[in-house]
């Protein structure tokens, strides 16, 4: 059984778009603070930082998912592989 299945690169697809999120929202609230818009940089910074956190809060159930679906033979090993993918 491959441990690099279509599941795994999804989630770790999932994965690198909610740390892209994160990482914008600290751009934006930096950007915000050298435009002197500090309150909306804030806003702006806090609605994206609760959407990157939702967003991690729902995919969290498929990443322990990947547990379910190993082989009986060697489990740790071939989870431990699909967790170093993501």
């Amino acid at each position: 059984m491959e441990f690099i299945n279509e599941k795994v690169l999804i989630i770790a697809l999932f994965i690198l778009i909610i740390h892209c999120i994160e990482t914008l929202a600290y751009s934006v609230r930096i950007s915000g603070a050298r435009v002197r818009l500090i309150a909306s940089g804030l806003a702006l910074f806090n609605l994206m930082v609760i959407i990157s956190r939702l967003a991690n809060m729902m995919q969290q159930p498929f990443t322990g998912s990947l547990i379910d679906t190993a082989p009986t033979t060697d489990t740790l090993q071939f989870v431990e592989n699909q967790y170093r993918v993501i």
